[in-house]
């Protein structure tokens, strides 16, 4: 589950960013904004949902935010297996909000 949004996974056609979520009010006041790290937290349920929830994040090898994520935004993400790691394309109705290369290991 998600420490930021609780939601099961965004393989559920997207995640909403509720506009009553706790974390808005303090990033930014008056100016919110949806933190880059709740994005990487969508890409890496979309990851575990799509390849095995056995999957733990053990690096990030690039990011790139492109646009933020604003209430009421739902994001959708596309994930691909890209050498040892996987890519993630996080977009909402605007477009592309973030691009990102992370490695997983497995708990097992």
């Amino acid at each position: 589950m998600s420490a930021i949004l609780a939601v099961n996974t965004p393989s559920d056609g997207g995640v909403y960013v509720d506009p009553r979520e706790p974390v808005l009010a303090g990033h930014y006041p008056g100016f919110p904004v949806f933190p880059g790290v709740g994005v990487l937290e969508v890409a890496d349920q979309a990851i575990r949902a799509a390849y095995g929830a056995d999957l733990v994040l053990t690096e990030i090898v690039s990011g790139r935010f492109l646009r933020p994520v604003l209430p009421e935004d739902t994001l959708t993400v596309r994930v691909a297996e890209q050498g040892d790691g996987f890519s993630a394309v996080v977009s909402t109705e605007r477009g592309e909000t973030a691009r990102l290369q992370v490695r997983y290991r497995t708990t097992t």
